[in-house]
């Protein structure tokens, strides 16, 4: 058709209360006066985008939508037909009676119309995953490890040492990704507001957490990590259960590798100042598969460790270093630990 008919057509539609009665003629065009001047934007997509709260972060829980858009979508170079586009999933008979008599104006003219049904438009905002750089405007950068809650709350978890600087920040500083050492002229987006976070003067462990920032953050992907799987948010209860593992971090990526010690006392870090040296205890260690290959290294902190066998979350990595041997040595805090100190759990 050309291009004022379907215009004028569209128009039609979009102002009519009542689309059954286009569907009666014989000839598409019978039901369209002289061609007429199209609105600059007809089509109602939807107050889908309202609830903007925490939970409009989950992308599944957004509900199928009912509702429809009419454009015009180009054939050849003058040749047009009248574009409608369905929302959602639903059977024909569930739709709105206006959706409805949509589709069977598709049926009747299928020369002049291209009908598109499951149409599921997004906003192409920020997603975040796990697994990628992030950090405190102040450090170099390290890993955002996962995805937790609280009652009030969607959070980024990693390491003080990532998200708070080693206790040298102040709650609401900024979460950057990627972080400061991985962005090109300072490029970077604010996913989160520092919330809470250990102090490494307690020893007990190297964790911290961000507040999400629903003003960037449109979605995350809570249990997604590529290269691995689908993360089964249930965290091991057990911590000698466990033998082989799997992450994903900033710097080495994905990476497997085994338990080399369960319940290490006396592992001591240096933070510098303010903290300097701290002792941790009841610790796990982690090397490689092969033990040749490092499975972490400088700015994988705050990683994940999964357990491989079951996809369940095990302990958080935060520091390493290698032996008289040269062979790279993780170390990781048993994630009850962490959630308990931090009062959160996983994003079921």
């Amino acid at each position: 058709m050309q291009l004022q008919s379907v215009l004028a057509f569209k128009q039609d539609l979009a102002q009519s209360a009542d689309l059954s009665a286009l569907v009666a003629p014989t000839s598409m065009l019978e039901s369209v006066g002289p061609a007429v001047a199209a609105p600059q934007f007809a089509v109602a997509m939807g107050n889908w985008r309202a609830a903007r709260p925490q939970a409009a972060l989950r992308l599944a829980r957004k509900p199928d939508l009912t509702g429809f858009a009419i454009g015009v979508s180009p054939q050849t170079e003058n040749d047009y037909k009248l574009a409608i586009r369905l929302y959602g999933k639903q059977r024909a008979s569930s739709l709105p009676a206006k959706v409805r008599d949509l589709a069977r104006v598709a049926e009747r003219y299928p020369g002049d119309v291209e009908l598109v049904t499951g149409v599921r438009y997004q906003p192409r905002g920020l997603t975040i995953r796990a697994g990628g750089s992030v950090g405190h405007p102040q450090i170099t950068a390290g890993t955002l490890g996962a995805f937790v809650q609280d009652a009030k709350h969607y959070y980024a978890l990693s390491n003080n040492h990532v998200l708070a600087n080693s206790d040298n920040a102040v709650k609401g500083d900024e979460a950057q990704q990627p972080g400061p050492l991985d962005q090109q002229n300072g490029q970077h987006d604010v996913i989160g507001f520092l919330e809470r976070w250990v102090p490494l003067s307690k020893a007990t462990v190297d964790a911290a957490i961000a507040r999400l920032n629903g003003d960037v953050v449109d979605f995350f992907e809570q249990h997604r990590y590529v290269g691995i799987g689908t993360l089964d948010p249930r965290p091991i209860s057990d911590r000698f259960s466990v033998r082989r593992v799997i992450k994903r971090g900033r710097t080495t990526g994905v990476t497997r590798g085994t338990v080399s010690a369960f319940d290490l006392d006396g592992v001591v870090l240096d933070y510098e100042a303010p903290n300097g040296l701290v002792t941790f205890n009841n610790q796990l260690e982690f090397v490689g598969s092969p033990k040749t290959k490092p499975f972490s290294l400088g700015g994988d902190s705050g990683s994940l460790i999964i357990d491989r066998d079951t996809l369940r979350p095990y302990a958080l990595l935060y520091g390493g270093g290698p032996d008289a041997q040269g062979i790279d040595r993780t170390l990781g805090h048993f994630i009850p630990e962490v959630l308990a100190a931090l009062k959160i759990e996983f994003v079921p």
